[in-house]
């Protein structure tokens, strides 16, 4: 009686096992055409919010001038990592690197303060690299 419910046992779990095997999709026509609408707008999608490294800060009649210097001494030491020179009045800022966690950007400002020790990160609009 014992090996009669093995061999049933056994029998039913495979038929359980081939039944599986068997999938069919039925996809509705509308389907990929939201699928194809859905990756032309990320496309479209420029910047998204992430993290940079803001180097410095400067304000005044020779800020412009002082922000490029520092930009430059930026990509000798570290020509991997792209910087942003931006300007809201009245500071020219420099802000280094795309980074979508923190934790990419503390990563890197390990080794961005060992140079330039003001460094901080903070929250901003970073660029989608595609």
């Amino acid at each position: 009686m014992k090996q009669f419910l093995l061999l049933f046992l056994i029998l039913f779990v495979t038929s359980l096992i081939w039944a599986q095997k068997n999938v069919a999709y039925n996809i509705e026509p509308g389907i990929n055409n939201t699928e194809q609408q859905y990756l032309e707008s990320c496309k479209k999608i420029k910047r998204i919010d992430g993290f940079r490294i803001q180097i410095i800060s400067f304000s005044g009649v020779n800020s412009k001038t002082m922000i490029e210097q520092t930009a430059e001494q930026f990509r000798q030491h570290f020509p991997e990592i792209p910087f942003h020179i931006s300007y809201f009045e009245p500071n020219f800022r420099l802000r280094v690197g795309n980074f979508r966690t923190k934790i990419e950007a503390y990563k890197a400002l390990q080794k961005i303060s060992n140079i330039f020790s003001g460094a901080f990160v903070l929250k901003d609009q970073i660029d989608i690299e595609r």
